[in-house]
C-alpha cells in the first residue's frame, strides 16, 4: 500500500529542488546583469573615443585650412559637445627647422564613468 506522501496524485517540486532552481536563476541574473553593464560601459568608451577622434581630426583640418592659429593651447573647451560635455582638445605647436613647418600634437580628453580617456595625434602642418 502506498503512503499518502508518495501517491501519484501528489506531483510537484520538493523544497530543495525549488531552492536550487531559485539559486540557479539568481546566479544567471547576476551574471547577465554584469555582462550587460560591461557591454554598456564598452559602448560608452567606444563612443567617447570616436568623438575624441572626430574632434582631433576637425582641429587638424581647421589648422591646415588656417581657421585656427598655429598656437599651443585649448582648442575646444568643456560644454561644447552635448554628448560629452567635458571633452577638451588641447594643442602643442612647435616650429620646426624647415620654413613654414610646424609640429602639432593634439590631445583629446574626456571622462566616462569616472574614468579619464584620452586620444593623442601627432602631425605636421605646413603654412606658407
Amino acid at each position: 500500500m502506498m503512503s499518502p506522501l508518495n501517491s501519484p496524485e501528489q506531483r510537484g517540486f520538493s523544497l530543495i529542488e525549488s531552492v536550487i532552481a531559485i539559486a540557479l536563476i539568481g546566479t544567471a541574473l547576476i551574471i547577465s546583469s554584469a555582462l550587460l553593464n560591461s557591454l554598456v560601459s564598452s559602448s560608452d568608451r567606444l563612443r567617447a573615443h570616436t568623438e575624441m577622434l572626430r574632434e582631433i581630426e576637425a582641429a587638424v583640418e581647421m589648422m591646415r585650412a588656417g581657421f585656427v592659429p598655429l598656437e599651443s593651447g585649448t582648442l575646444s573647451s568643456a560644454g561644447s559637445n552635448d554628448r560629452f560635455p567635458d571633452l577638451r582638445v588641447t594643442a602643442i605647436v612647435e616650429k620646426q627647422d624647415a620654413p613654414g613647418l610646424y609640429l602639432v600634437i593634439l590631445r583629446a580628453e574626456c571622462s566616462i564613468r569616472r574614468n579619464l580617456l584620452s586620444r593623442r595625434l601627432t602631425t605636421q602642418v605646413w603654412r606658407e
